[in-house]
């Protein structure tokens, strides 16, 4: 979401796009706000993504972009629950900011849930709270990825201007084949796809390595796409620094099978993206598991490529910390 958030928000909420100014920075709010502190719970809630932004009216108004990623809704008590967490999320949201920056006012908030898997949610979801003619009522926006399923040929088409439609494709192929081991060929069509999009080289590397993490595979099949990608690398003169990086974890693997040219073209972009791969690392890891130690942040600024990539990799399916930096 930050490395695309503009082409997210296009997508995900056209409305809301046409209103901001995008010439003005946004403003990720992740150490002040993203870790909301919930009375009597033991682990910390974590907001997805916190943004401010700045409206095309010049307006001071505040306006923060709260996006809640949610997997799968089962049932009305699972909507009921999500519901009222997103209406939770935002009055904590609101007080701390106003308390924080010492507002006279409530700052304005759009929030947003998205949807990986859940179907018949609806467009938008509603949280109610009313006794004896008191009460509240919060309706949000809602977006199911699934809905784009039917769309498949427009998100190519966007794709071509805008990264964030390879994730949705992504992300509805991993929903599509569940089970890892059928991935296979539907991900390396993904990859192949990117050629076609006419990326710069650092575009593509990013949106390579993202499909990577929505769409994983079995561990014995990583051998057999490793070669595959590397085929397609040669054949289209397109390098991913991700594969390379990927395929240094078994030197037996990978010696001899990249040619001096791939290798002359990363060689340069590897240590260029080291220093980002480890912000971005560490960002993710204080969303999830609240801020990091002075240790944790060492070891990860101080990893090489490869450890860096292997802990990415890791940090999807991780449920603790000490899951991240395991071999």
């Amino acid at each position: 979401m930050e490395l695309y958030f503009a082409q997210a928000v296009e997508l995900l909420a056209s409305d809301l796009y046409g209103i901001i100014d995008w010439q003005v920075p946004v403003v990720f709010l992740d150490k002040e706000l993203q870790a909301i502190d919930i009375p009597g719970k033991k682990h910390r809630r974590i907001v997805d993504n916190l943004a401010q932004v700045r409206l095309c009216d010049g307006s001071d108004a505040w306006l923060l972009i709260h996006v809640e990623i949610e997997r799968h809704l089962k049932g009305v008590q699972a909507v009921k629950i999500f519901s009222w967490r997103m209406y939770e999320y935002r009055f904590r949201i609101q007080s701390r900011i106003m308390i924080q920056r010492q507002l006279d006012q409530l700052p304005q908030i759009y929030s947003l849930g998205v949807l990986l898997e859940s179907q018949g949610t609806g467009k938008e979801l509603i949280h109610t709270d009313e006794y004896l003619g008191q009460g509240v009522r919060f309706r949000f926006p809602v977006v199911e990825l699934e809905s784009w399923r039917s769309r498949w040929d427009e998100l190519e088409t966007l794709a071509s201007s805008n990264p964030f439609a390879v994730l949705i494709m992504a992300q509805l192929r991993a929903n599509q084949y569940p089970n890892k081991r059928t991935r296979l060929g539907p991900k390396l069509q993904l990859v192949r796809q990117l050629r076609q999009y006419g990326y710069p080289p650092h575009i593509a590397v990013q949106v390579y390595r993202l499909v990577e993490w929505v769409v994983t595979l079995e561990k014995d099949q990583e051998p057999e796409f490793v070669r595959a990608v590397q085929a397609l690398s040669k054949e289209n003169e397109m390098s991913y620094v991700t594969l390379i990086e990927r395929a240094g974890h078994d030197k037996g693997f990978a010696e001899g099978q990249i040619e001096g040219k791939i290798e002359g073209q990363i060689e340069g972009k590897i240590q260029g993206s080291v220093e980002g791969q480890a912000k971005l690392l560490l960002r993710q890891i204080q969303r999830r598991f609240g801020p990091a130690t002075d240790d944790v942040a060492q070891r990860i600024q101080a990893a090489t490529a490869a450890q860096l990539e292997t802990w990415s990799l890791n940090f999807v399916d991780a449920t603790e910390l000490d899951d991240v930096f395991r071999d």
